[in-house]
């Protein structure tokens, strides 16, 4: 019976390394455990093709905590991912500012559904499931920082989509902006009637130059591994950095937004990813992303996002609420379909 068990799970571990693990050149196929880590789930970022390490958002505590230094406000964000073959994946984010920086959190799960599984001799012996579960805890802070400052809008950075958050009026310092974030993380998953977690570290910086000009750097999921059975693998750690600057139209009736990242995993080679936001108005935006990674599937995503901030009032507790969208196809593997939202106070 043990014998069937350990079937039972490298069966599903091989089903998985096929479902969420993309052809690998640097390390080779395999040589990661928890590549669940890989897969985006947050709809802003999977939309722009994850070049979001030089952003400041919510979702920051996915790519880079130093993002969440520079937030002035509060803000949660949460996503729903309709995975491949039946798989699902859900993530919530908080960020919460204080005087001496912000605290963020941020957790996420994937479960396969059933999965059919086999002994030895092929033969069937039911169903068994998967789950994988991630949760972070980050602290960032920016310098300089005002503590009058707090809920509004720093001028120097890209301009953000919400229209309740008023800017700075009397702005100081214009030439730089510095931020220092880290997370500690741990990383569940469960295969049949075996289970591993372990603990990993992030760690980023990002500057901010005139001109909303946006500079980042990362590194992810380092220090941890996790064994099953009898064998033991590092984590998919990774280096990444990023800019980012936007473009503003007479009245700001449009800004546009570029973002680029540059991607080492420890496992891959290294990728790049680009992506583009078009802002109309404050109320409507288009998103468009692309990767050289070169996986199963199109390497072009898109989406968009509605702000429904103008219906919120001046004096209430939420400043601003959205929802977005995106798609990402990954060939003949199907396409995933991710939809999130945004909350400020």
């Amino acid at each position: 019976m043990k014998t069937r068990v350990y079937s039972s799970v490298l069966t599903a571990a091989a089903l998985l390394a096929v479902w969420l693990c993309p052809p690998a050149s640097a390390g080779g196929a395999g040589t990661t455990a928890a590549n669940f880590l890989k897969i985006p789930v947050a709809a802003i970022p999977s939309a722009l093709g994850e070049a979001y390490t030089a952003m400041v958002g919510p979702d920051s505590i996915l790519y880079n905590p130093a993002g969440l230094g520079l937030l002035s406000y509060s803000a949660f964000s949460g996503a729903h991912n309709q995975y491949i073959d039946g798989i699902t994946q859900e993530y919530l984010a908080l960020a919460w500012r204080f005087p001496f920086g912000t605290v963020g959190a941020a957790f996420t799960t994937l479960s396969s559904g059933n999965i059919d599984a086999y002994d030895e001799n092929d033969m069937p012996v039911g169903k068994i499931s998967t789950g994988h579960q991630l949760t972070v805890l980050s602290y960032a802070q920016s310098w300089p920082h005002f503590r009058k400052d707090a809920g509004k809008l720093d001028p120097m950075l890209i301009t953000p989509n919400w229209t309740r958050i008023e800017p700075v009026a009397d702005y100081r310092p214009k030439s730089y902006r510095f931020s220092a974030g880290a997370s500690v993380k741990k990383i569940s998953e469960k295969l049949a009637g075996e289970s591993s977690s372990s603990y990993a570290f992030d760690a980023g910086l990002t500057l901010i130059l005139p001109q909303h000009f946006h500079l980042g750097v990362s590194a992810l999921n380092f220090g941890g591994g996790e064994k099953f059975v009898e064998e033991a693998y590092g984590l998919p750690s990774s280096l990444r950095f990023g800019l980012a600057k936007d473009f503003h139209t007479i009245n700001d009736i449009m800004i546009f937004t570029v973002a680029s990242d540059m991607v080492k995993y420890s496992d891959r080679a290294y990728l790049s990813s680009t992506g583009l936001e078009v802002d109309i108005m404050k109320m409507f935006q288009l998103r468009l992303g692309y990767k050289t990674q070169k996986d199963s599937g199109s390497r072009v995503c898109g989406g968009f996002g509605l702000n429904f901030d103008r219906l919120a009032d001046k004096n209430s507790f939420l400043h601003g609420a959205r929802v977005d969208y995106s798609y990402l196809d990954y060939g003949a593997l199907g396409t995933t379909n991710r939809l999130g939202v945004q909350f400020i106070w």
